[in-house]
């Protein structure tokens, strides 16, 4: 009798090393991603807003590789992984669009982030397939166009996995791995400390927007410049 270790390994080598079949459809909303925080004492105050832009994240996406596959709801790594991270260190994160963005003053932080691409690649002697994601998040106050912290990173995801409907865990690896990293990265430069002004009066939040549901996509995109990475 065949192992049952040596038949996934098999089925995978089949599908992922030799070509013949492309994996599953990911979906992030299937996903759960855990990783660790840092204990941080005190949270900025200062009001930090996400930009929303279609245009940076697309909320489907070719998973590249030997046979493309997709994912599915993209958007969500923003408004809900990438938002989780950033109240690590700020108390107000709120989400809005690109025409928000155009018309921000004062001291409040405005996040933009791009997404270029997610793919997969054989690993193990072509025996499991682990993820990959381009990515870039960049900080600038409202009343300044120069970005006073960015983060460029090729993430490498966690898991690999040894099936090919098994690309929901290979991408919540993706996820785990870049919001651990920008954390990391975040705590090394000491963002709280450029965010840091004294005797300044924060303005008010961006207007808060709901963050798209799992069975659609973003607004449609706003004229007007916005600020890129």
């Amino acid at each position: 009798m065949i192992r049952v270790g040596a038949m996934r390994g098999c089925l995978l080598f089949l599908c992922v090393g030799l070509g013949a079949c492309g994996l599953s459809p990911a979906n992030v909303a299937n996903t759960q991603p855990a990783y660790s925080k840092p204990m941080v004492a005190v949270r900025s105050d200062a009001p930090l807003t996400i930009v929303l832009d279609p245009q940076a994240v697309h909320d489907d996406m070719v998973l590249s590789g030997m046979k493309p596959g997709e994912v599915h709801h993209v958007n969500l790594i923003i408004t809900r992984d990438l938002k989780g991270a950033l109240e690590t260190y700020f108390s107000r994160v709120a989400l809005s669009t690109p025409a928000w963005a155009v018309t921000a003053t004062g001291h409040q932080v405005v996040v933009n982030v791009k997404i270029d691409s997610m793919s997969y690649e054989p690993t193990n002697g072509a025996r499991a397939a682990g993820g990959t994601m381009d990515w870039s998040v960049g900080m600038r106050f409202a009343d300044q166009p120069d970005f006073f912290y960015r983060f460029t990173d090729h993430t490498i995801g966690r898991h690999q996995i040894t099936m090919v409907y098994e690309t929901d865990a290979l991408v919540q690896g993706i996820i785990e791995e870049a919001m651990q990293r920008l954390l990391q990265d975040m705590d090394s430069k000491g963002i709280q400390r450029l965010v840091a002004t004294p005797d300044v009066t924060p303005p008010p939040a961006a207007p808060a927007i709901p963050p798209p549901s799992t069975s659609s996509s973003l607004p449609p995109p706003v004229s007007g410049p916005a600020a890129t990475l």
